[in-house]
């Protein structure tokens, strides 16, 4: 071989990585493991016309219009390290099953950020911090700050009733996945209408008692971030310490 002659790359799609950059992947195959997760959980009113601003023209809103919160921090995952994330849904029907449309993520790593807009197609962003404290008072605060000085939201949460773990619902979360064009066309290189369910087990404590309680809690959010449903009246409450297994998902439709 001469210096005139052309040179290839050697990396060829059989040695590709499963994600990018393909050369050295970002993150590992699923499934993916959550251990020590500490989380508050919401359910509460919210404004229809919110709802449906921003609700896919192809999922039904669930009546009274219905929002959910979970504030979280994972101390231990296999996806990329110890993270905080928040979320926020709003319930909705795909084809007669109810679904958790989930329209706003926030989370404080950027594998985490990574993965679940790579795969799923979260629209997550980044934090600055997200994290839980266990106040004097008996109550368990959850304190969201997109940037240092900026809260998009509080929550407070006193763990009143210990619950067991079958009052926990399973409810498939729901996302819409759009990747846009590389050329700059109208029109998105993919979009689809995705679900994957994320259940956590709750942590027994030495008493076999599972580590889920329910009681009053109080919710803030500000309008100038995507966690901006409006608040109503708080349905339900919940504070846990759990584990859970992140897994693929499905797609619900091709657009």
């Amino acid at each position: 071989m001469t210096d005139n002659e052309p040179k290839f790359g050697r990396l060829t799609p059989d040695h590709w990585g499963e994600t990018m950059p393909a050369h050295s992947a970002s993150y590992g195959r699923g499934p993916w493991y959550y251990r020590d997760t500490e989380a508050i959980m919401l359910t509460y009113m919210t404004d229809e016309d919110a709802a449906l601003d921003i609700l896919p023209s192809d999922m039904q809103l669930v009546q009274p219009a219905t929002a959910f919160m979970v504030i979280e921090f994972n101390h231990i995952t296999t996806s990329g390290g110890p993270y905080g994330e928040i979320y926020t849904g709003i319930l909705a029907t795909f084809e007669g099953q109810v679904y958790g449309y989930t329209n706003a993520v926030y989370v404080t790593t950027e594998n985490a950020l990574t993965m679940g807009r790579e795969i799923w197609g979260f629209g997550k962003k980044i934090a600055h911090r997200i994290e839980l404290n266990r106040l004097g008072t008996g109550e368990v605060e959850a304190v969201v700050e997109l940037h240092e000085g900026f809260i998009a939201a509080r929550a407070i949460v006193r763990p009143e009733r210990n619950e067991p773990a079958s009052t926990l619902e399973e409810l498939p979360l729901a996302v819409l996945k759009v990747i846009p064009d590389v050329e700059g066309g109208p029109e998105p290189a993919l979009a689809q209408l995705n679900s994957v369910l994320f259940t956590g087990v709750p942590h027994k404590g030495a008493d076999g008692k599972d580590e889920l309680y329910s009681g009053p809690a109080r919710l803030e959010v500000s309008q100038l971030s995507d966690v901006n449903l409006p608040v109503g009246q708080i349905v339900d409450a919940k504070y846990m310490r759990m584990t859970a297994d992140l897994p693929y998902g499905k797609i619900l439709k091709t657009y």
